[in-house]
Order: structure tokens, then sequence, then C-alpha cells
């Protein structure tokens, strides 16, 4: 009786599966949760590599609905830096994994900082990025460990692989940011597992916001939003976020809470994340619990989410630009 009731989750499963699968081999990429928050804009928009007077490392671990067993988890080490006074170079490491499907992949970014107005604090970047991902389908679950039994279809593990690139742009006024990035520039080819998949892969990012600061309690508060459109299917989600971070010394320690929407439903909620963070000397420590607000995921995902951030910068000298401050 056990086995036949996994036989038929499982066979669910793939049928969900095999109906998503368009959703599921358009993305090519990590998928963008709250880590960026954490002092790590980079991985978000490449055009903030070699921002900033250290190399900066950070390791990253999202892991969702830990009362689930095979739950989705999203791993990434990040590295980004100056080469020289105004250019900066980076690269990302990723491993996402839901289920049965998985994405394995590495970025390679480089970016270019002018100055349009040094009085002002005005500058423009420019960053560039080649990605290679893999995309897989791990098939051995749904072969219940029996490929001869004749009720079985004795499916095959799926990999595809996709190369691409990645463009950015930032602007910056005083303490006002804006970035734009275009995501998978290069349409996919279709793949002879499904006659569905799309060969539009794009996906567009902004990200802005403004940070305030009181010289006088030395407290910084940084309001911003990350818009994420998907071309594919049209879905879009938005990040409302708000960052409260005292500094003292060169330290600094910081709390926050990110909001996660849906656009295109009338911007009905997703789920709410509240964070934390403090950066002592070259060493930054980051986490934050994701409480699902959508009614279909609270009744199945009471245990929330989990991500932790750790960091160690290195390297550090000022530019003579401030272009990189």
């Amino acid at each position: 009786m056990r086995n036949i009731k996994k036989h038929i989750i499982w066979t669910l499963l793939l049928g969900g599966l095999v109906m998503n699968v368009e959703v599921l081999a358009q993305e090519f990429s990590a998928p963008v949760q709250n880590q960026y928050i954490a002092d790590n804009t980079y991985l978000i928009s490449s055009a903030y590599a070699g921002v900033g007077d250290c190399w900066q490392v950070r390791a990253s671990g999202f892991e969702q609905w830990v009362n689930i067993a095979d739950s989705p988890g999203t791993q990434s080490v990040s590295i980004d830096g100056r080469i020289s006074d105004r250019s900066g170079v980076g690269a990302i490491l990723f491993n996402d994994k839901n289920g049965a499907t998985s994405q394995k992949g590495i970025q390679m970014s480089f970016a270019h900082h002018l100055t349009l107005n040094e009085y002002s604090n005005q500058y423009l970047s420019f960053g560039l990025s080649y990605k290679f991902t893999q995309f897989g389908i791990d098939a051995s679950e749904f072969n219940n460990g029996n490929p001869d039994n004749p009720s079985n279809p004795g499916l095959e593990d799926v990999s595809v692989n996709n190369s691409n690139f990645d463009i950015s742009v930032l602007y910056r006024l005083g303490r006002f940011f804006l970035s734009a990035n275009a995501v998978n520039l290069l349409p996919k080819e279709i793949d002879d597992f499904t006659g569905t998949e799309p060969t539009s892969i794009q996906n567009y990012f902004i990200y802005t916001g403004y940070t305030l600061y009181d010289r006088f309690t030395n407290i910084e508060i940084e309001p911003s939003v990350l818009y994420q459109n998907f071309a594919s299917d049209g879905r879009s989600t938005a990040d409302l976020n708000l960052k409260v971070r005292k500094l003292h010394r060169g330290d600094y320690y910081w709390a926050g809470v990110s909001v996660r929407s849906l656009v295109d439903q009338d911007f009905k909620p997703l789920s709410v994340s509240p964070m934390l963070g403090i950066k002592k000397s070259n060493f930054y420590v980051a986490y934050g619990y994701q409480i699902n607000v959508n009614e279909v995921l609270q009744a199945t995902t009471a245990a929330g989410s989990h991500m932790i951030t750790l960091g160690f910068d290195f390297g550090c000298r000022q530019s003579k630009c401030g272009c990189t401050y």
C-alpha cells in the first residue's frame, strides 16, 4: 500500500513537472531570493563588481519550507573586487535544487565605472557577465527503484546546458542608486524532451533605493525596491525592503524586512522576511527568516524558510576615483 501511494504521488508530481517544464527550464539562473540585501548586491547586478574598497567573499544559503522533504534550496558563493581604480571583476558559483529538478552554474563578470560629476557624486557603471548553467531532472525517484516494472514508463534523466550573457547598468547620485539588468540575452534552443519549451528566457531586474544618513547618531535608513519580470510568461514580482544600519568605527550592525508580492496579481503578498546582520572588522554574518503569507503555502510551510550569509573582506585599499567608493 505504501509503495502504491508513493507511486501515485510521484506520478502526480511528474505530471505537474511536465506541464510546468517551460517554467522550470526557462530560468537558467539562480532564483533571486533576498540574499542581495545582506551586503551582496553583486548577486543581482554585475555593475556592482568592484564598488567598494575591499574584495568581498559572500557565501549564502537559502533553505525553503524546512518541514517538507526535498524542499527547494539555493546556495551560492560569490567574490568581487576592484582590479583598477575604475574597473572590477566578480564570479558566482550557485546551486539550486527543487525536488527532482536542479540548476548548477557559474557566472563571471566585468564592470567599468565612470564619473559623470565628481562634485555631486554622480556615477555610471556598466557590467557584463558570461554564465554557464546546467539544468537537470533526476528521474530515479520516478522509476521507483525498479526500471523493469511493466507499469513503470522507465523515465530517463534530463540534463540541459546553456551558455548566456547578462548586461547591467548602475546609476548613482549621492545616496540614490538605480540599477537595471537584462538576464539571459540569447534565446534558447528547443530541446528534444519537450515541444512546449519557450526559446525566450530573458529576465529583467530593476533595483533602486535611497540611503538616509543621520551623522549625529550614525544611523542609516535605506528603503529599496527590487522589481523582477520574466519575459517568457509575463510573471513579475516586487520586493519592498527597509534596512536600518548602525555604524560604529568602521563596523556596523543592521536589521531589516523584505516583503515580496506578485505584481501581476495586484501586488498580492507572497512572503515577509525579517533579517539582521553584523559586520565586525573584516567578517560579516547575516540571518533571515521568511514567513509565507500566501494562502496556498501557509498550510504546508509552517516552519518557514531560513537564509544565512557569511562573508569575509580582504585586500582593502581606497581607489583614487570616487566612482568605486
